[in-house]
This record gives C-alpha cells, sequence and structure tokens, in this order.
C-alpha cells in the first residue's frame, strides 16, 4: 500500500510498472487486500454470532450453535434439554398458601394438581399434635364426608398406610419434597407423596416423643365442596402404591416425580 500511495505523488524509483517483477508484485499486493477484507468480515460474523447467543436474543440461530463446553444455569433448563435432573439440581416447586383457615388449618385451595399438592402439604404441616381436641376439629375439617374414619385415624397418628409412620406427639412438621398420582380420570382424586422431618423442639424429646427426619407418608385428597379434602376411600386407597424412595441426588428419584418443595 506504501509504494502505491508514492506512485500517486510523482515519479519515484520503483520499478518499471510494465515489468513482470512490478506485475507479480500488484498481484501479490491483491491477494494480501483480498485476504485483510475476508479476514475482517469473518471476525465481525464471529463477534455478531457470539452477541446474539449471549445477548438472550430469542431467535433460532441458524449460524451459531453452541459448544460442548457452553455455560449457563443448567438448573433453569427445562428437562430433556441436555441435562439429566435429580431433585436438588430441578427447580422446587413453589406451593399455593392457603386463602382461608378453619380450625387453626388453611384451606381454600385452588382445583388443581398443584392445589390438591399445596393442601396436602398444608395440612400435614398443620395438624396439631399435642392437643388431641384440636387436632380432631381440623381433621374433621378437611376430612372427606364419605371417609368419616379418616379422622379416628389421623388424630391417633397412623394415616399414612402401608407405612404406618408414628408421629410425635409434639413439634412441627416440614415437608422437604413431593410426588403425587392422579388416581383417577377426571383429576379430582390425587395421592400425594411427602417427604418430611417432624421436630420436637429442643429439650423436649423422650422415648416416645422424638424427632423425626426423613420419613415418608402420603395423603389422599379429593375434590369436594370447592376445596381438597382427606380421603381413604378403599377404591381409591387400592390404587396407591409406593413410589422409589427420595433421594436428593438421585435422578431416578426425580424421573419418578419426587420434586422438592421451595420454602420461605
Amino acid at each position: 500500500m506504501r509504494n502505491q500511495a508514492a506512485t500517486d505523488r510523482g515519479p519515484t524509483t520503483q520499478p518499471d510498472p510494465d515489468s513482470n517483477d512490478s506485475k507479480a508484485r500488484k498481484h501479490q499486493l491483491r491477494l494480501l487486500a483480498i485476504g485483510v477484507v475476508a479476514g475482517a468480515a469473518l471476525t465481525v460474523g464471529g463477534i455478531l454470532a457470539f452477541t446474539s447467543i449471549i445477548g438472550g436474543n430469542t431467535q433460532t440461530q441458524t449460524d451459531a450453535k453452541p459448544t460442548p463446553s457452553s455455560g449457563g444455569d443448567k438448573s433453569s433448563e427445562p428437562p430433556g434439554q441436555g441435562q439429566e435432573y435429580t431433585p436438588v439440581t430441578a427447580r422446587p416447586v413453589s406451593l399455593f398458601k392457603p386463602r382461608s383457615s378453619a380450625k387453626g388449618i388453611g384451606t381454600g385451595f385452588e382445583h388443581s394438581s398443584l392445589g390438591a399438592e399445596s393442601a396436602a402439604v398444608s395440612y400435614w404441616q398443620d395438624f396439631d399434635l399435642g392437643d388431641e381436641a384440636i387436632a380432631r376439629e381440623q381433621w374433621t375439617e378437611v376430612t372427606s364426608e364419605d371417609s368419616p374414619e379418616t379422622i379416628d385415624r389421623g388424630v391417633s397418628g397412623t394415616v399414612g398406610e402401608p407405612l404406618l409412620i408414628a408421629v410425635p406427639k409434639d413439634g412441627k412438621a416440614v415437608v422437604k419434597a413431593l410426588l403425587s398420582r392422579s388416581l383417577d380420570d377426571s383429576g379430582k382424586v390425587i395421592a400425594v407423596w411427602m417427604y418430611y422431618d417432624r421436630l420436637v423442639p429442643n429439650g423436649e424429646e423422650s422415648a416416645d416423643n422424638k424427632s423425626l427426619k426423613g420419613e415418608t407418608t402420603y395423603l389422599i385428597v379429593k375434590w369436594e365442596n370447592g376445596d381438597w379434602k382427606v380421603t381413604e376411600e378403599p377404591q381409591y386407597k387400592t390404587k396407591v402404591s409406593g413410589p422409589p424412595s427420595y433421594h436428593p441426588d438421585s435422578k431416578a428419584a426425580f424421573a419418578a416425580g419426587w420434586r422438592r418443595i421451595a420454602h420461605g
């Protein structure tokens, strides 16, 4: 480029333009210029493609494919998009809050699968275990009219057969994960399995009142009179089968349907 500029300014000591050496040099300069332009175009194209990936462009990119080393928040990806999930790596489930209360227990959950899950978890966490009279009122409030025997079983702490888990007589339950199964074609009867801890207040444990950790139980809830009610009707109980055990790092647990619950 310097030689060309000198020629524009006037006579120089450059070789005869018609000589073979001069023609060869011009040919080399043209090839060099073409290479520079092509390289710049590729560089600009690469920058644009990279910007479209990291800039949140939601349009399909036909000229830019992610490499195997691409990073990102894997937990925000839906299942089947390049990662095998476990309950701890997948996004936790956010449950509904009760819209009303009665007898000291939350009520008023919407008619949906998430509403059923929210109701079961809320009931299990809020049942009073220290006062039998209060517990009976609560179980009566949230039990189906078609399953009155559930009230006595609930108060005695044996709901959740076939595991027959005895619960502490005091403390608070914290449900950490859930799994639900519809038991009919209408979606109005749902079994909700729960993985929970029942913690007795510090200093109050005794031989017959101990904290439980890592326990599993279930409630069957049925849509009835505008809310989810607990039931143990035989036609539904016979359809309940135990899922694979829960573990936060288990791919099998996630595949089976276990999901962590978001608290707070």
